[in-house]
């Protein structure tokens, strides 16, 4: 299966980039480099298609 390019923008850390077949494996490698042990909010994010179009995936991870 093919990865998915995802930006996410986390409050103290800036804009992040992560790959992950969907975005709960994106998210959980996100948690994962940041550390397992704190939260973290996600104030934007996307997901990247054809290198260059960003589609705004922001309401659906604040429900995640």
């Amino acid at each position: 299966m093919d990865e998915e390019q995802y930006v996410f923008e986390v409050e103290h850390f800036g804009r992040l980039e992560m790959k992950g077949e969907n975005v709960f494996k994106a998210l959980e490698t996100l948690k994962n480099e940041l550390s397992p042990d704190i939260q973290f909010n996600i104030i934007k994010a996307h997901v990247i298609k054809n290198n260059d179009f960003l589609i705004d995936i922001s309401e659906f991870v604040a429900t995640i």
